[in-house]
């Protein structure tokens, strides 16, 4: 049994956080036994989580207190930590990105007790501050040393194996189409293609953009042949793409969470020799969220151009776009918890999920905000609460953990069912889910991920301040 249990209280835990501020609160300490610490060390830093594998990082830690606790002592030590100011805090399906301060009691012989809380932090700094580089870039230098390293290694195995065995072999000749079918598959991809519309120049600028910005560039090509095409078209997506395990069972899962497609030329037919150029321009979400590159956690934005040749391999070109901080300052209103949902909404969650409208003809999300700007009218916000008391919503929450209530305690919990405490995506509006017996295996699995259903409001729980909702048997992930 631990000697002692921590807590963490942030002094404005709801706040939106500027990279590179600062973050206060206050470490608890209840000991159980008298007890040596060695250090009483709390630290700010950043971590993963999700459907890929765990990345984190520190950015600052101190030591408050270094010594002997005494059984029933309950000290509190205050701290002011540095936050981070890369990467940004960010909520998706597969992806999820949180600040937190964490502290650790070091005690000799035992396990060290622990306490985190998370909060939100939004880069304020300019693009300089976007760890990011140009994954096509990266694929293609890459691909280039990896294909030079195999042609040299082939031809010194393949040309000395053959003169040490005296002559082809049956054995070599079938390492010899290995290469072959590489030689093909590039011809089939670029080189046909490249026969009917000769050299095409694709370029958009600029590569780093800020939310709400537009990128501009041009196709140009000059076909050699007579040529029809279907289309050309233009996609803009972009996508959270995580690795889950190592080795053998090493994993890349990817969510497209927006896409857009444009026609930028109908079906035609080209002629040889008569310059083809078309404009190409994108323009950026306003609420769109940064560009993330972390060892196995990605968040890209990219623009695939695709001349459609029919009975043709078709001619494409995939452009990474660096969607990066515009170093403007926050606004100093930004900061404070009842605004939180205005200042993050490019910061933290996907672009483009669209909410479920109720029969009265309000969405949740809209709901939600105006829950989170009265939750601290706790007049005002009964009365909300009393008025939107019975209508139903697609829900997606953030699991924070599990409650110990029973019936007697609370009349909303399902017989054989229990409560969770969760928040909402955005704004994250604390909320109390009750979980019918039925779905109690769900939430299990799903720890502290996105969890996505159906539930109905029944009220508002003043003194945690959070919405009551009740979830539908029917509710699904």
């Amino acid at each position: 049994m631990a000697k002692c249990d921590l807590s963490i209280e942030l002094d404005d835990p709801q706040a939106l956080h500027a990279g590179g501020s600062t973050i206060s609160g206050v470490v608890r300490v209840r000991v159980d036994k008298n007890v040596e610490t060695k250090g009483l060390v709390v630290t700010s830093g950043w971590a993963t989580h999700g459907r890929g594998n765990v990345t984190s990082g520190v950015f600052n830690s101190k030591t408050l207190f270094t010594g002997e606790w005494r059984s029933g002592d309950t000290p509190e030590y205050r701290f002011e930590l540095p936050v981070g100011s890369w990467p940004p805090s960010y909520h998706g399906n597969y992806l999820n990105i949180d600040h937190n301060i964490t502290a650790q009691a070091k005690i000799a012989w035992a396990f060290d007790p622990k306490a985190s809380q998370t909060f939100l932090m939004r880069p304020t700094g300019g693009p300089e501050s976007a760890a990011w580089k140009d994954p096509a870039a990266s694929s293609n230098k890459l691909g280039c040393v990896l294909f030079s390293i195999f042609s040299i290694v082939f031809c010194v195995v393949f040309f000395g194996g053959m003169i040490a065995a005296g002559g082809p072999s049956i054995v070599f000749l079938a390492i010899a189409i290995v290469p072959l079918l590489v030689g093909l598959g590039y011809g089939f991809k670029v080189l046909l293609p490249r026969y009917l519309l000769g050299n095409v120049e694709c370029s958009l600028s600029p590569n780093q953009v800020s939310p709400g910005e537009e990128v501009k560039g041009e196709l140009v090509f000059k076909p050699r042949k007579t040529v029809s095409i279907n289309a050309i078209k233009l996609t803009f997506q972009a996508s959270e793409r995580v690795v889950s395990g190592s080795g053998s069972n090493r994993k890349t899962h990817t969510n497209v969470f927006f896409e857009k497609e444009q026609t930028l030329v109908g079906e035609t037919t080209l002629q040889p020799g008569q310059e083809k150029r078309v404009p190409l321009a994108v323009q950026l979400p306003g609420d769109a969220p940064y560009s993330v590159d972390l060892t196995d956690n990605d968040l890209i934005w990219n623009v695939l151009i695709r001349i459609d040749i029919p009975r043709w391999p078709d001619w494409t070109k995939n452009i990474a776009i660096a969607v990066v901080p515009s170093g403007k300052p926050m606004q100093p209103a930004a900061a404070s918890a009842g605004t939180v949902a205005e200042a993050t909404s490019q910061a933290v969650s996907p672009v483009g999920q669209e909410a479920e409208v109720s029969p009265s003809g309000i969405t949740f999300t809209e709901t939600a905000q105006h829950f989170w700007e009265l939750r601290n009218d706790r007049e005002s916000v009964m009365e909300l609460a009393g008025a939107v008391s019975g209508l139903t919503f697609d829900i997606d929450a953030f699991v924070e953990r599990r409650l110990l209530y029973s019936g007697d305690d609370d009349p909303h919990v399902f017989k054989d069912g229990y409560a969770v405490w969760a928040h909402f995506t955005e704004p994250p509006l604390p909320m109390v889910l009750y979980v019918p017996h039925d779905l109690a295996d769900e939430f299990e699995q799903i720890g502290r991920d996105l969890w996505k259903g159906r539930g109905t409001i029944v009220g508002w729980d003043a003194q945690h301040r959070r919405l009551q909702i009740k979830l539908e048997n029917s509710a699904v992930i």
